[in-house]
């Protein structure tokens, strides 16, 4: 077993024994950046499975050599003109007034040759050449608006942020990490599925987050602006550095040692430790059309060949920093990593110091196969690797790949999905683990079909799949139920991720709860929280037809989730009283009191005692009016994950 799969491995373990301490904990990860997507820089064989990169930054970066002053506008046009060669557009385009260059930036939707809707850019630069990019908008959406670049650079005076928003969101306002407050703009570009927005500032305030309103100047809630910058890379060790294709590097030091960060329109790409260098040549990255890494310092080019036949020569540049090593960075003419590339590396005199072939088997190499691989419907392809990974090939989103989850064979279905998006409307096909006692599985769906999932078993495998194909539509997949050889079934609901946003209108039928809660049954199949009237945390709701009562069960007999400042939940009907151990020791007791809509539950919330920990052995307990104990939930260690999401 070499290096690179011992590391993807022991990712797998990780993620079968890990406790998720929040119940929506997956449901709020934006797709940002799934673990199992290291298969995408495999090819290059070096430490980037350790390495962080932004994968959702997807990047076409386009980098002229346009000329200054009154060639950049034709430089500008030229980018976009690139851009689009594959991409219809997708709505109009917006010009707004960069601050930061004084310069135009101009922004608009498209939909790539795949199918996915990306926000497109282009930015033109003072003194320097215009680029652009295209970034794919993820399918799973679970925030109303969110930071898709910025403008600030060191040594500006005004910098500007941007993102995009959902179609509901009516007004924006950018949070400083003072407090200080900076009102924005909604920009709703005629035929575009999403709107834009921005919020200009001065660059000495460090901006934080934004706050979002409805149409009708409701609270929507808030995003951080840490999912642009992606994580805390630690105290800068040096300048920022401008690289071909917009990109900057700079050195920081996170703890031990230096790590080089690479960043474009204020989001961060990637970083890799310097002291990776011992052991390798080259670190080379990808992040979709952005080529950049680090070398050691007696390297002057670095090439990469595709299967094509396309290349690019990347000279690279002593790090200002004394660090000793070298820099490269630019545009990817292939589009994106492609099975059977190369990449070589060259002293000055033009020879040749390391050579890294990649083969088009490198990704079974690195998750092999145990037994057959299965063919399903659409051309995807799954198998195991072990005795609980299951894989699964083909994904058409710009997330795609390989996907890979561990810990498959507990309860519950756990589906792996791909999607299509052509022909048009597409499709999403869901992949899990059946258990030898199911009898079916069944996707249920927000306008109340149930379709059934087929079972497959491959010659050798340990156990066998089921799949189920859900055409994309208004109908959206709220749970799964799962039918034992003894006749019972068994309810998997899905988080939504839209529950609280599209329950805001709803002022009737919500239920105030202590803490400054209030609850309301929503569609589709989720009951919504608000905490002092902003959308906190959504619950799974019922299915359709049936009462949230019927998500309860003796495993499982409370659904819970946490806020700002409250903790709240649902538990079976008879529960007066709620007691929460924390996993650090603390205990708080909080009434329970019948839900008003006819659910067959009770609802409960309470502050949230200051330096609690909700993670590996807490526990709670319900008792009814005489003090009697009816159910307990708890304690749980890591190695015994929940059977169902709460």
């Amino acid at each position: 077993m070499n290096e690179l799969e011992e590391r993807l491995r022991a990712a797998f373990d990780a993620r079968a024994q890990t406790f998720e301490a929040r119940p929506d904990a997956w449901a709020r990860m934006r797709e940002r950046r799934p673990w199992w997507r290291l298969w995408r820089l495999l090819a290059v064989r070096t430490l980037v499975a350790a390495l962080p990169v932004a994968l959702l930054a997807v990047l076409v970066p386009v980098v002229l050599g346009g000329g200054r002053g009154g060639d950049v506008a034709a430089g500008a046009d030229a980018v976009h003109e690139r851009l689009m060669r594959d991409r219809t557009a997708a709505g109009e385009e917006v010009t707004v007034d960069n601050p930061t260059e004084d310069r135009p930036l101009r922004l608009w939707f498209a939909t790539a040759k795949a199918g996915y809707r990306e926000l497109c850019f282009v930015v033109e630069r003072a003194g320097l050449d215009p680029y652009g990019g295209c970034s794919p908008i993820t399918d799973e959406v679970i925030t109303e608006g969110w930071f898709a670049g910025s403008t600030l650079r060191d040594g500006a005076e005004t910098a500007m942020d941007w993102g995009v928003a959902l179609p509901g969101v009516g007004g924006v306002t950018g949070v400083a990490a003072d407090g200080e407050k900076f009102s924005g703009t909604v920009l709703r570009p005629e035929g575009a599925p999403y709107r834009l927005w921005t919020v200009t500032y001065p660059a000495r305030h460090a901006m934080a987050k934004i706050e979002l309103v409805d149409d009708q100047g409701r609270a929507l809630g808030e995003e951080s602006r840490e999912r642009l910058t992606e994580q805390q890379l630690g105290a800068a060790a040096g300048a920022p550095l401008d690289l071909p294709a917009g990109v900057t590097a700079r050195p920081y030091r996170p703890g031990e040692g230096t790590e080089v960060a690479w960043t474009r329109r204020g989001a961060h790409l990637m970083s890799a430790p310097v002291k990776a260098l011992e052991r390798n040549m080259v670190i080379p990255a990808m992040a979709e059309n952005v080529i950049m890494g680090i070398a050691r310092a007696d390297v002057a080019k670095v090439t990469y060949t595709f299967p094509d036949g396309a290349s690019n020569d990347f000279v690279t540049q002593p790090d200002p920093w004394g660090l000793g090593v070298a820099l490269f960075a630019g545009e990817n003419p292939a589009g994106s990593w492609r099975e059977g590339s190369e990449v070589v590396a060259f002293d000055a005199g033009g020879a040749v110091l390391w050579r890294q072939a990649d083969r088009e088997d490198a990704v079974s190499d690195a998750i092999p196969a145990t037994g057959a691989v299965m063919t399903l419907p659409g051309g995807l392809r799954t198998w195991f690797s072990g005795t609980s990974t299951i894989c699964l090939s083909g994904d058409a989103s710009p997330e795609g790949g390989v996907k890979c989850q561990g810990g498959a064979r507990y309860a519950g279905p756990h589906p792996l999905k791909a999607i299509t998006y052509l022909p048009a409307p597409g499709s999403s096909t869901h992949v899990g683990v059946a258990d030898e006692s199911w009898e079916s599985v069944r996707a249920v769906l927000s306008d109340g079909r149930r379709l059934d999932a087929a079972f497959q078993r491959g010659k050798g495998t340990p156990a066998r799949i089921w799949h189920v194909t859900i055409p994309n539509g208004d109908a959206v997949l709220v749970g799964f139920t799962v039918r034992t050889e003894n006749g019972r079934v068994d309810r998997y609901p899905e988080t939504n991720p839209s529950c609280g946003r599209k329950a805001v209108g709803t002022e009737t039928g919500r239920q105030s709860l202590p803490a400054g809660m209030t609850a309301v049954v929503a569609e589709p199949s989720c009951l919504a929280f608000f905490e002092q009237g902003k959308p906190s945390p959504s619950l799974p709701g019922p299915l359709p037809g049936e009462k949230l009562s019927d998500l309860l069960t003796a495993e499982r007999p409370v659904r819970w989730s946490y806020g700002a400042t409250a903790w709240y939940g649902y538990g079976p009907a008879g529960t007066a009283r709620v007691e929460l151990r924390t996993s650090n020791g603390l205990t708080v007791t909080m009434d329970a009191v019948p839900d008003q809509s006819d659910q067959g539950v009770t609802l409960f919330a309470a502050p949230i005692p200051k330096g609690a920990e909700f993670s590996a052995g807490m526990s709670i307990t319900g008792y009814d009016a005489a003090g009697g104990k009816l159910w307990q939930d708890g304690p749980r260690t890591p190695a015994t994950p929940r059977s169902t999401p709460s």
